[in-house]
């Protein structure tokens, strides 16, 4: 398998990921308008607000990345056959360079769950348990997500790696 192929595989992995995150966005939409609509208390309704916004922020994450990565595809591929040599490089060079993304949604999510106690620790409001729910459910959302992108990220790597050793 030479790396476009391996470049293939990782968008399709993107692909589908921005497909389920477009479905869990427009899940956690249906969710909260449910909450405010059938919900009989005060915590219920105090929901919708932040679930919608946790929805749109998923959904617009969602179809960013159904609308680039294809266009990236076509794009990597002519880099790809133009300079195999440089095309490994620059590859290597940018997925370095989104690493650090992991560590920063892992410390973001671990922020959100601590806030998310601060919160239902401090006040009995339901708008702010609300948000405090909210961020969690957006926290543990964004560590599976990063959990199987990571995962596709670093076999990625790998084969870059492997690739410019056998050069």
């Amino acid at each position: 398998m030479n790396l476009l192929d391996y470049t293939f595989d990782w968008i399709k992995g993107e692909l589908f990921e921005a497909k389920l995150i477009i479905i869990f966005g427009i899940a956690t939409i249906l969710v909260g308008f449910l909450f405010w609509k059938i919900g009989i208390t005060p915590n219920a309704k105090a929901l919708f607000v932040p679930l919608l916004i946790v929805g749109l922020i998923y959904s617009a994450i969602g179809g960013g990345m159904l609308y680039s990565n294809p266009k990236r595809m076509i794009e990597l591929a002519q880099k790809y056959k133009q300079d195999k040599v440089e095309y490994v490089k620059a590859e290597k060079k940018r997925v370095d360079a989104f690493q650090y993304g992991y560590k920063i949604s892992k410390i973001v999510a671990t922020l959100f769950f601590a806030l998310t106690m601060v919160i239902f620790w401090t006040t009995k409001n339901p708008t702010w348990m609300g948000i405090g729910i909210a961020l969690s459910y957006f926290a543990l959302a964004g560590l599976v997500v990063d959990y199987f992108s990571q995962e596709r990220a670093d076999i990625y790597y790998n084969a870059i790696i492997k690739t410019l050793k056998s050069r």
